[in-house]
């Protein structure tokens, strides 16, 4: 996942909203969220066997996965990063620092904690009340004008995704950053003979009414968004 922009209010009705695009190489094969793993819901990556997001609505709490900027020397066989959205949190610095550079985002209804490993130090930091936005080189180095734009949606469970996502619909079809890493938020290209691209997007909103979770296989001015069921 390449990344994560987040609404965070505290004292609102919903105080996690949170809006991602995953990043990956076209042709790496995945599994549509579900509970793949107990009590625990999100996509599965095929090859590797983890998750770039993993909602939790028992807790509740969203976990998202960015991989780090700029990646690490090759050392030898690094554990995959797509187990991390699925460990019990926090884990210690020296566990973290065997896993290649990344942003681990963990959202919850009074906390939004990040902890970022670079290569050189783990770094845990809590994010204050507003918008934000992470991207491979890290947190809130870029701008991105539809978040500030957007309006707050009331995404009660069960409504169709456009009527319960209203404005956040429209911050996955495009738009640009600027600041540190300017580029638009959807991606495709070729990178060594291989097509690499936005291949998927999410919406998350943790609140009094529950939580919320729809998924789109094809993000753009055309996708076509899916709540994901969990339980009550």
């Amino acid at each position: 996942m390449c990344t994560v922009l987040l609404r965070f209010d505290p004292d609102a009705t919903w105080p996690v909203l949170l809006a991602a695009v995953r990043d990956e190489y076209l042709a790496r094969p995945w599994e549509p969220p579900a509970e793949h793993w107990p009590g625990r819901f999100g996509g599965r990556d095929s090859t590797a066997g983890g998750t770039w997001l993993a909602v939790d609505p028992a807790r509740p709490s969203v976990t998202a996965l960015l991989n780090g900027y700029p990646p690490l020397p090759p050392a030898g066989d690094r554990p995959t990063r797509g187990s991390l959205p699925l460990t019990p949190f926090p884990l210690d610095d020296d566990v973290l620092q065997s896993f290649d550079a990344f942003h681990l985002v963990r959202a919850e209804p009074t906390e939004v904690a990040v902890t970022s490993w670079d290569g050189t130090a783990v770094t845990h930091r809590l994010l204050p009340p507003g918008d934000h936005v992470i991207v491979n080189q890290g947190v809130d180095v870029n701008d991105f004008a539809p978040l500030r734009a957007a309006g707050n949606p009331d995404p009660k469970p069960g409504l169709p995704p456009r009527a319960a996502w209203g404005d956040w619909i429209g911050l996955l079809s495009g738009g640009e950053f600027t600041g540190a890493a300017e580029r638009p938020l959807l991606i495709r290209r070729e990178v060594d003979g291989l097509l690499y691209g936005s291949g998927s997007a999410t919406l998350v909103a943790i609140g009094e009414p529950g939580v919320r979770y729809d998924f789109t296989a094809n993000p753009g001015p055309d996708a076509i968004w899916d709540e994901i069921g969990l339980p009550d």
